[in-house]
């Protein structure tokens, strides 16, 4: 657990730096920090790292970004972030050397986000967003957050619609989080593609990833799977070892002006994984300025559907079969299924141009017997996945 003083310090210590570096022409300086506290209204499950304790220990931050341009056509960029939350590296977040032959296009080469959903390449940076949790239904940890690879992008208009065009391919290795699991995955010749248009105050994306070679390593599954083999039900061990393919679509659309926005995003993933047959994900947000204050409501829904497990393993023969059979049943809620509806309703206030204050309550509706995003020590307690998480905090940038 990472105490108050210590966030406050670090947040202090880059902004400190990064308004000293901010002297020379070639080389800038940039930052953003957030701090956030929460509280979830139920001792039974956790929630996005939240229990029913106060903590800022879940989604607080710092970062401190880099720019060097080299010459009239490339520059370096570097981001070094430190995260508060166990679940999260702190480190290098990205470092791409860009190339812009002229207004038009653009190549950066290196450690890159993920460019998929709307708020995907600014996800840690707060003030960009109206939430202090962005709808965990789309920005979970599900999707591959940043590559090692290429990137393309043109941007063009015609008469009044501005549209860009942006493609993609790299390598993903890293530890993926989901209802208190963690998964190592490695993705090999990951790549997609972006369609953005933007016409007055709409904004409509389109975007994909498409994902052919995924392994996916379970080393608690591993017993399991080699029993399995051993014992000759390799059908069933082929359908516990995760790899495969999956593809993500999204839909998006927002307008904003100067009194209100409304923005949505629909995501569609579809696998040929043996277990995993779908996700099917949206949200809808609308929100209303009061001056430098903005109130906002966002009702979010999750839909996850597996493909049942068939368990040929006879029972009463053999106590080493009889293991096996119960082992594979206990298998069956070790996947997340994260079946989720939420309402979140927020507020906002730019205090200062580079300073934000925000407060949310989120109302969580699970569905019992799923995981909902919940972190649960057991699957079928009686815990009604329902709970209330509460939220306050402060978004900076420098």
């Amino acid at each position: 657990m990472v105490s108050r003083f210590t966030i406050l310090l670090i947040i202090a210590s880059f902004s400190s730096f990064g308004a000293f570096a901010k002297t020379s022409n070639d080389l800038q300086f940039s930052g953003f920090a957030r701090l956030v506290g929460g509280y979830l209204s139920t001792d039974k499950a956790k929630y996005e790292g939240y229990e029913n304790s106060v903590s800022f220990s879940e989604k607080s931050l710092a970062a401190l970004q880099a720019d060097y341009i080299l010459n009239d056509h490339f520059s370096l960029s570097g981001q070094l972030l430190w995260h508060s939350d166990e679940t999260r590296k702190s480190g290098i977040e990205w470092l791409y050397l860009t190339y812009q032959p002229n207004a038009s296009w653009q190549f950066n080469l290196g450690q890159i986000r993920t460019p998929f959903l709307k708020y995907s390449d600014v996800i840690d940076v707060g003030f960009a967003y109206p939430w202090l949790n962005a709808p965990q239904q789309l920005y979970s940890s599900y999707l591959f957050s940043q590559y090692k690879g290429v990137n393309a992008r043109y941007l063009g208009s015609f008469n009044e619609v501005a549209y860009s065009l942006e493609a993609y391919w790299g390598n993903y290795s890293d530890e993926i989080h989901s209802s208190g699991t963690a998964f190592d995955v490695t993705v090999d010749g990951m790549y997609g593609g972006v369609v953005e248009l933007s016409y007055r105050g709409f904004q409509f994306r389109t975007a994909t990833i498409h994902a052919n070679d995924t392994d996916t390593d379970l080393t608690e599954l591993d017993p399991l799977i080699q029993g399995l083999r051993a014992a000759g039900f390799s059908d069933t061990a082929d359908i516990l070892d995760i790899d495969g393919g999956a593809t993500s679509y999204l839909f998006g659309i927002s307008y904003d002006s100067l009194n209100w926005f409304a923005s949505a995003e629909w995501m569609s993933v579809k696998s040929d994984l043996d277990i995993l047959s779908g996700i099917d994900s949206f949200y809808v947000s609308l929100g209303y300025y009061f001056d430098e204050v903005l109130l906002h409501a966002t009702v979010g829904s999750s839909r996850q559907s597996l493909n049942d497990i068939e368990n040929p393993i006879p029972v009463g023969i053999a106590p080493q079969l009889d293991a096996l059979h119960f082992a594979v049943e206990e298998v069956k809620t070790y996947f997340p299924t994260d079946d989720l509806d939420s309402l979140t309703l927020g507020a906002r206030w730019d205090f200062r141009n580079n300073l934000a204050l925000k407060a949310e309550v989120s109302f969580l509706k699970g569905k019992e017997g799923k995981t909902s995003f919940f972190e649960l020590d057991v699957i079928d307690s009686d815990f009604d996945r329902r709970a209330t998480l509460y939220q306050l905090g402060m978004e900076w940038v420098f």
